[in-house]
């Protein structure tokens, strides 16, 4: 068993280099897999306005709204990992990857 614990040591010490990579990649999944929902939610509150309006809603939400999204949410992602011990990380790393690919899947099945 103690290779084990030794293989995890040395991928959480390698993935942890990656780190901002990582946490990147899974920002950008996440956008993927629901930026149809958020734009579906900012077409249902704009309906009723101005298609002028609509549209400008539309680029700030791209331009704007995501790029906040996605540098937030990598700095929350990051903020939270820093509290955590290094030995869990390649853990980590795997779980999530395979999170993210259940809800991809579940999603484009949807």
């Amino acid at each position: 068993m103690e290779w084990f614990w030794s293989l995890n040591s040395d991928l959480s010490g390698w993935f942890w280099g990656y780190r901002q990579l990582l946490i990147t990649s899974w920002v950008a999944v996440l956008l993927v897999i629901y930026g149809g929902e958020l734009n579906a939610v900012v077409r249902r509150i704009m309906q009723p306005y101005h298609v002028m309006m609509r549209m400008t809603a539309f680029i700030l939400l791209c331009t704007f709204g995501y790029g906040a999204l996605a540098v937030y949410g990598q700095l929350g992602i990051n903020f939270a990992l820093l509290h955590i011990s290094k030995d869990w990380f390649a853990g980590i790393v795997i779980v999530t990857y395979l999170v993210l690919s259940v809800l991809a899947e579940r999603k484009r099945h949807a």
